[in-house]
């Protein structure tokens, strides 16, 4: 974040008066990748236990959902970034949900370290992603992905996700 701040205040001009030609004057890509950098350096959606900030949490939800993010193209649980953090039960009750109750009850008595690595063999290619890291969209596209209405040839819904 700081290396691609550094190259945006680089390109940007020093006089305040001028900086929005300069915004208006970027191709389309180069505006949205500037934009994308504001928001990024304003949105904290790090649920941290001792938080207490439900409307902060609520805004970042309504975002991720906005702008269709689907954490499943950025992040698989491994050992090292999830299965070797959590406890057993919570380990198992990926597996319960992500491939199922016969392969959970399979890894029961397994150590946490041996669970853990083959849980993230089964977890590798679903999908799965813990309730924390999950949109309501992403979660709903993967589940059923929406059809063509037959007279239009257009999804039905595409028009109020676009007002939103």
């Amino acid at each position: 974040m700081a290396d691609q701040r550094a190259r945006w205040a680089a390109q940007m001009p020093r006089d305040v008066a001028a900086l929005w030609a300069f915004v208006v004057d970027l191709d389309h890509d180069s505006r949205m990748a500037l934009f994308a950098h504001c928001v990024a350096l304003t949105v904290n959606a790090v649920k941290l236990p001792m938080d207490r900030r439900p409307r902060a949490m609520a805004t970042a939800d309504r975002l991720a959902e906005a702008v269709s993010l689907d954490m499943t193209a950025h992040w698989v649980p491994t050992v090292r970034t999830y299965l070797g953090r959590v406890t057993k039960t919570h380990i198992l009750d990926a597996v319960r949900e992500a491939v199922s109750i016969e392969a959970a009850e399979r890894m029961a008595d397994m150590k946490k370290q041996a669970m853990a690595e083959a849980a993230e063999q089964l977890l590798v290619a679903t999908g799965w992603l813990p309730a924390l890291m999950r949109t309501l969209g992403a979660a709903q596209e993967r589940a059923e992905p929406p059809q063509a209405d037959a007279v239009t040839g257009t999804n039905p819904d595409a028009y109020s996700v676009a007002a939103e």
